[in-house]
C-alpha cells in the first residue's frame, strides 16, 4: 500500500531530500504511483474538476469565453520565426561555445526581397556566463522582425502577420531598469536585456505605422492569469495551459485582455486577499515583470493575452496560449480564426512547428564548430597541444552528443 504523501509545495524540501533510490525496474511500477497521486494533491486537480462549470459561467458571463469563428477573409501574408540554441552552450576546456539558429518560413506569400524559408546562425564564445544564450536569441529574432517591417514600410513586401515562437511581450530579470542598464558598470545581462526592450519599442512602434499584426505564440504557459483574473485562487496551484486545456470545448478561446489588465487583476488579488508566503512572493515577482516592461515600452502594455482550443483535433487536446498584437485588418478575433485554421495536430500553428524543427541545432553542428576552432587556434598559435588546451571537450565523455564517432 503507497504510503500517504504530502502535497507539494507543502514540505517542498522534505519531498526533495527524501531520497529513496530503487532498481530501475520497478521506478515506473512503483514511484510513478506515487508521483501521480503528489501530483493530483499539489495541483488540487479535484478542485479544478469540481470548478469547471463555475469557471466557464464566470468566462460567459463576462464575455470572455468565446466560440472561434470560421476564418473567411484573404488568407494573410505571413512570416513564423524561431531562434534555437544550445542550452547549455558547448563546453571547452578554455570556455563555453554558444551556438544559436534563427530559422524563418513565409506562409500564403513569397517575396523577392526575403527567402521564402531560410536558417542562419552566429557563434560566440563565452568565458563566463553561460546564460546569455536567452537574451542574445531574443535580439536577433526582433532584430529580424524590425528589418521586416522596415521592408514593409518601404514598399518592398507586403506582409500582414509576424508570428513568433515564443513571447512577445519581454521577460526581463527582476528589478531590471533601462537607467541602470544603460550605466557604464552594468552587466553585459543587463545590457542585453535593455537592447531587448528597445528593439520591442522599436516593433511596436512600426508594426503601429505598418498596420502590421504580431503573435507570440507560448508553448511553455506556465502563468496562472485566469485564476488571477476571475479572482479564484484555489486554482492557483494550477497554470493557464492546464486549466485552458480542461475547461475549453474544441473551438473556443479566452480573452484575457491586455497586459495593463492584467497588471489591474494582479494588484487587486494583491491587495484584497490574504495569500500564503509563497504565492505572495511570486505574484509580487510578476507584477514587477508586467509593471517593468509597461514602464520601460511605449506600447507593451497594450499587448493582448489569449487561450484557444483548436477546432481541429490535436494530440492530448492541449490548449496554445498567444499574445497578440492585432492590426486594423486583422483584429484580436481574426487573428484566433486564422490561427485556429492553421493548428495542427501539435496544436500549435502549423508554420511554427516548420520553424521549430528548421532551428535545432544538430549534433555535425556542433561537432564542425568544435573542430574547425580548433583548427583555426592551431593555425594561429602553431601549437595544436595549446589550441587542443583551449578547444578540447571539458568531458570527453559527452563527445557523441557532439557528433563524435
Amino acid at each position: 500500500m503507497v504510503q500517504e504523501l504530502t502535497p507539494y509545495p507543502i514540505g517542498e524540501e522534505e519531498y526533495y531530500l527524501r531520497i529513496e533510490e530503487e532498481p530501475i525496474v520497478t521506478i515506473i511500477s512503483q514511484s510513478i504511483v506515487e508521483e501521480a497521486q503528489r501530483i493530483t494533491k499539489a495541483l488540487k486537480i479535484k478542485v479544478l474538476e469540481e470548478k469547471k462549470p463555475e469557471i466557464r459561467d464566470k468566462l460567459d458571463k463576462d464575455g470572455r469565453l468565446k466560440k472561434i469563428p470560421k476564418f473567411t477573409k484573404r488568407k494573410p501574408c505571413c512570416i513564423a520565426l524561431d531562434t534555437g540554441f544550445t542550452a547549455p552552450p558547448l563546453e571547452l576546456t578554455g570556455g563555453k561555445l554558444l551556438v544559436i539558429i534563427r530559422s524563418h518560413v513565409m506562409y500564403g506569400c513569397k517575396s523577392k526581397h526575403i527567402p521564402l524559408s531560410d536558417s542562419v546562425g552566429i557563434i560566440k564564445f563565452i568565458q563566463e556566463d553561460e546564460n546569455l544564450g536567452t537574451p542574445l536569441s531574443k535580439i536577433i529574432e526582433r532584430k529580424f522582425i524590425k528589418e521586416l517591417l522596415e521592408l514593409k514600410s518601404q514598399g518592398k513586401v507586403d506582409l500582414d502577420l509576424i508570428i513568433l515562437d515564443g513571447e512577445l511581450f519581454p521577460r526581463i530579470p527582476p528589478r531590471f531598469s533601462t537607467r541602470l542598464a544603460r550605466r557604464k558598470a552594468a552587466s553585459l545581462t543587463a545590457k542585453l536585456y535593455d537592447k531587448i526592450i528597445s528593439l520591442t519599442n522599436d516593433i511596436l512602434e512600426l508594426a503601429d505605422k505598418t498596420d502590421t499584426a504580431l503573435v507570440g505564440v507560448v508553448k511553455r504557459a506556465y502563468g496562472r492569469d485566469i485564476p488571477i483574473m476571475l479572482n479564484m485562487l484555489d486554482l492557483l496551484f494550477i497554470n493557464d495551459k492546464a486549466i485552458a486545456t480542461y475547461i475549453l470545448k474544441q473551438g473556443e478561446w479566452i480573452d484575457i485582455g491586455t497586459y495593463a489588465d492584467i497588471a489591474y487583476y494582479l494588484h487587486r488579488v494583491l491587495e484584497e486577499n490574504t495569500l500564503p508566503k509563497r504565492i505572495r512572493i511570486s505574484l509580487n515577482e510578476r507584477m514587477s515583470w508586467i509593471i517593468g516592461v509597461i514602464d520601460e515600452t511605449t506600447h507593451a502594455a497594450s499587448i493582448r493575452v489569449a487561450i484557444y482550443k483548436s477546432t481541429t483535433p490535436t494530440y492530448f487536446m492541449l490548449a496554445t496560449k498567444v499574445e497578440i498584437w492585432p492590426s486594423n485588418d486583422l483584429l484580436c478575433e481574426d487573428i484566433i480564426s486564422y490561427l485556429s485554421s492553421i493548428t495542427g495536430a501539435n496544436g500549435v500553428p502549423h508554420p511554427i512547428d516548420l520553424v521549430d524543427s528548421m532551428c535545432r541545432i544538430k549534433k555535425d553542428t556542433l561537432y564542425l564548430a568544435q573542430q574547425q576552432l580548433f583548427k583555426e587556434l592551431t593555425a594561429i598559435l602553431d601549437d595544436p597541444k595549446l589550441a587542443m588546451s583551449i578547444a578540447g571537450l571539458t568531458n570527453p565523455e559527452k563527445m557523441h552528443k557532439v557528433g563524435f564517432k
